[in-house]
């Protein structure tokens, strides 16, 4: 089990730069991943998220790289060798034409700037890949750990309510016959009382004992215990997987409608006041597996 909360930390370090990069995560119901990148590692987006798509699938996952030490230039400079020398043919031909004594120097040459061409330093992105990634995969390992331990707490406390869950639910389970019984007698003595105070020879006999056996059958909570237990089962059984969190969400609210139904129908106050510890076990259920992935 792997919770969606967690921080990781990888450093690395040579003679010229420190690369550190921190991630940290919290819950979100899909994976969303943020980053914070150097303009240098910014065509590395793409392969950093693919890499933490592998490791993670659900939480909102934050990166930040940050680069230290000796800096990189980002420009490349080249010249346009042609162009310089025509404006040095210009500037003399110009100096001549407007009767200028004074020669011609480097610096007055230097005030034209159009023959320096700056230009976006091309990298190559296998040997940026080189630089961040042992301080990035210690990141993510870091980060995994750290779910995967706070995974293990959670789990811990799901058992603890789920225990006290089966123990509703068997309590329930031994009030059942009990129940079922009485309801039946609730119904026995309306109708003798109906038989009693009103003329019923012209009842269409066929259908008065299919509404019975229909109201006798809304009495009977049989089947929603018995698909209650089933959730329950799977829930434990579920747990040991991986990535189980909208799995076990999805037990939570079968669970809640089971639940739901079987109070409604059991109309007991001995089973409705288990019934309401037994949502309030759920919802605690439900609470804790937000933060599982």
């Amino acid at each position: 089990m792997e919770s969606m909360t967690g921080f990781g930390k990888g450093v690395f370090q040579n003679v010229n730069y420190t690369i550190t990069v921190y991630v940290k995560s919290v819950n979100s119901k899909y994976l969303d991943i943020f980053m914070r990148l150097p303009k240098r590692y910014i065509f590395l987006e793409e392969r950093i998220r693919k890499l933490i798509s592998q490791e993670f699938k659900r939480g909102k996952i934050e990166l930040q790289i940050k680069y230290t030490g000796i800096g990189l230039s980002e420009k490349e400079i080249s010249l346009d060798i042609e162009l310089a020398r025509k404006l040095k043919t210009a500037l003399i031909h110009l100096k001549f034409e407007l009767g200028f004594e004074d020669s011609l120097t480097f610096s007055d040459f230097l005030r034209f700037r159009d023959y320096l061409i700056l230009e976006d330093k091309e990298e190559d992105l296998n040997k940026l890949w080189e630089e961040i990634y042992p301080a990035l995969k210690k990141a993510l390992e870091e980060l995994k750990n750290s779910r995967l331990n706070e995974g293990k707490l959670l789990k811990e406390v799901l058992k603890t309510h789920l225990e006290e869950l089966k123990e509703r639910v068997f309590q329930i389970e031994r009030l059942k016959e009990k129940v079922i019984e009485e309801n039946k007698e609730k119904v026995k003595n309306r109708l003798n009382k109906l038989f009693r105070e009103f003329d019923l020879k012209g009842i269409d006999e066929n259908r008065f004992y299919q509404e019975i056996a229909y109201l006798l059958d809304r009495l009977d909570f049989t089947e929603e215990l018995d698909r209650l237990k089933t959730h329950i089962s799977h829930f434990e059984i579920t747990m040991e997987e991986e990535h189980c969190g909208k799995k076990l969400d999805f037990l939570c609210q079968e669970m809640f409608r089971e639940i739901n139904t079987l109070s409604n129908k059991a109309q007991s106050s001995e089973i409705s006041l288990i019934t309401v510890k037994v949502k309030d076990l759920i919802e605690k259920l439900r609470e804790q597996i937000q933060n599982i992935a």
